[in-house]
């Protein structure tokens, strides 16, 4: 029994429940800061948009204005997820790199080429009508074997087409490829995470390429994988400390966002105030956030398993949400709902309660069976 075996049979539970409940979370957030979707002109938002003027605003403020951050929020998970099941199995030649792929490939593709197939359909039946196409512009042959290849956002693209939100998913791809040659040569470490991390960062920052921070969130995420086999065999002093930091990062966050704005108070202090405000998320907030999720699961028990269906219909809700809105687009172009209408509550409500029970349904339904499929099929013929 390898090191991780022991850490794993011994002190941490089989399945992270915590941790896909909040992806789940950081999912939907990302479908509700998508929701101004319906107010743009062509490709841009309306100059007559509000942001307040959406639904149930000052109660779901913090999404409307930051949910693009579960984007973050999802590599920085990536990257602890894969640490943790493949770093060792891959540095002892258990998962070879074609199980790897497949495992990988049965997960994503399908419902990716799925969705994909849909939103072309739908994108030619909204240009037909509107004479442009709905937020994303780029609909054309080159795009789509792009989109095909999992590359519309390698630097190759022209700009945002089909299904948008799979840019970051094209992105994880990278990161796949760069995680598994970094497990082959040993290599991810705590110190070694944090260095890569940390450069990736500063890169992101000096060129404004999307993969730095993807590798910067998701070897973030190894470094706290490695922290935290650390940390569950330390006294429990330091696990209050994780959690009382935490509480104080949630209370600052919904200080500055409901009752007093600090992010201004700290752009007063220049560069610095700016920087810390970027960085505060990424380094402070999400991992002391994830620390404190697995620390918590791993001392009481899954006691949320119940709600662990939040956290299977991450992909499915973030692949879906964009094929639903153009049907939602489709039918204020055919008159079935007036144009303002995502200023309605009862939309908003309306649009989650079709896409939650859909995603579910998909997941279960198409997602899990064509992944048993896929695996088996090559799992025969490798032997």
């Amino acid at each position: 029994m390898n090191h991780k075996e022991i850490i794993n049979s011994i002190v941490w539970p089989r399945r992270l429940y915590l941790l896909d409940i909040s992806r789940g979370i950081a999912s939907l957030s990302v479908v509700l800061w998508h929701w101004n979707h319906f107010a743009f002109e062509k490709h841009n938002l309306s100059k007559d948009f509000t942001i307040q003027d959406q639904p149930l605003y000052y109660l779901f403020k913090i999404f409307y204005e930051k949910g693009y951050t579960g984007v973050d929020y999802f590599y920085l998970l990536s990257g602890f997820i894969f640490f943790w099941l493949y770093k060792d199995s891959i540095k002892m030649k258990v998962t070879t790199a074609s199980v790897f792929i497949i495992h990988r490939f049965s997960r994503l593709y399908p419902l990716h080429l799925v969705t994909l197939l849909i939103v072309a359909l739908l994108q030619y039946i909204y240009t037909s009508r509107q004479g442009y196409s709905f937020i994303y512009p780029f609909n054309d042959l080159y795009h789509f074997f792009l989109q095909l290849g999992f590359a519309s956002y390698w630097g190759l693209q022209k700009g945002w087409s089909f299904n948008g939100p799979i840019w970051s998913v094209s992105i994880e791809v990278i990161l796949y490829f760069i995680f598994f040659l970094s497990a082959v040569y040993r290599l991810g470490d705590s110190l070694f995470c944090l260095v890569v991390s940390v450069l990736s960062v500063t890169l992101l920052y000096l060129t404004d390429q999307a993969i730095f921070e993807g590798v910067s969130l998701f070897f973030l995420g190894g470094f706290i994988y490695n922290s935290l086999i650390k940390i569950t065999n330390k006294d429990s002093s330091l696990i209050v400390l994780i959690y009382t930091f935490t509480a104080i990062s949630w209370l600052v966050v919904f200080i500055n966002f409901y009752i007093f704005d600090i992010s201004n108070l700290l752009l007063e202090f220049g560069i610095i105030g700016l920087i810390f405000l970027k960085l505060f998320p990424i380094y402070i907030l999400f991992p002391l956030t994830v620390c404190s999720l697995i620390l918590f699961e791993i001392d009481k028990g899954s006691i949320m398993k119940r709600l662990s269906w939040i956290g299977d219909i991450t992909y499915s809700s973030y692949l879906l949400h964009f094929p639903l809105q153009l049907l939602f687009a489709l039918a204020v172009s055919y008159s079935i709902l007036d144009a303002k209408f995502y200023l309605q509550i009862k939309y908003l409500i309306l649009f989650y309660v079709i896409l939650i029970p859909l995603s579910y349904i998909v997941h279960q339904k198409f997602e899990l069976p064509i992944q048993k499929v896929i695996r088996k099929l090559y799992l025969a013929k490798e032997k």
